[in-house]
């Protein structure tokens, strides 16, 4: 999953956010300037404090090596949903905490196979798609189907780097993929909160298992805008609505 995070790039959005949530306007705008975010690259992120809720900027890779930096030998700006807060690099000082990445989409490649056929097609005829190459792939976006944030279900390590300063490194959770969007990735979608869930998800001292009904989830509960773009993000057709296909979340 998620390949870009498409970035909030004006306060307005945050506004709502900011009721709950301690920030420093400086580090913040720092982040929300860049329309388009990458692994590695610093996202938007709240993670609970001593004093509550607090907007910040953080990695979005989880592993570092013991000086902080990225161990890109592991790929970890995603975290499956059913290993977070069991795995070892969850469970390994500094262990992994609860947060949310804020955003407004994210990008996914959907795979286009000979004679252009889709993931559906190739199960509809009995063809294993994992054997298969792709011939091309398509960038999508996916985006709230009203405008709004994005709230990304995450994990984060807090550590102090060797001058004393907070150092965040983030992962965002995958859940199992999502029957209406099996064409445009087939592997995993990822974890979005509701505003509602935002002040319990965020509580340090509530544990994983209590989120389990969110953790595993298999279907879409909300509705998504779906549009291709092109390499560079700058080019946007809007293509479908996609979502809402279970009431039991």
């Amino acid at each position: 999953m998620c390949g870009y995070i498409y970035n909030v790039t004006d306060y307005p959005l945050l506004l709502p956010l900011f009721e709950i949530a301690g920030y420093q306007p400086d580090e913040i705008s720092d982040v929300i300037r860049h329309p388009h975010l990458r692994p590695t690259d610093k996202v938007l992120t709240m993670v609970p404090s001593k004093a509550g809720p607090k907007l910040m900027g953080s990695t979005w890779w989880l592993a570092t090596h013991p000086d902080g930096s990225v161990n890109s030998k592991i790929t970890s700006f995603n975290s499956k949903s059913s290993k977070v807060g069991k795995s070892p690099l969850h469970v390994q000082k500094p262990r992994s905490v609860k947060s949310i990445v804020i955003g407004s989409g994210f990008c996914e490649w959907q795979p286009i196979y000979k004679g252009e056929l889709k993931y559906s097609d190739c199960i509809s005829m009995g063809l294993d798609s994992k054997k298969m190459q792709p011939t091309r792939k398509v960038q999508h976006l996916i985006e709230p189907a009203t405008e709004g944030l994005m709230l990304f279900g995450a994990v984060s390590k807090l550590r102090l780097d060797q001058h004393g300063n907070p150092q965040v490194n983030t992962s965002i959770i995958t859940l199992p993929p999502h029957n209406e969007f099996l064409d445009i990735h087939a592997k995993s979608f990822p974890l979005i909160l509701r505003p509602s869930e935002i002040l319990d998800w965020i509580d340090p001292n509530k544990p994983f298992s209590d989120f389990e009904p969110l953790l595993t989830m298999d279907a879409c509960r909300d509705t998504f805008r779906v549009s291709k773009v092109s390499s560079d993000l700058t080019d946007k057709v809007p293509v479908q609505t996609l979502g809402l296909t279970s009431n039991k979340y």
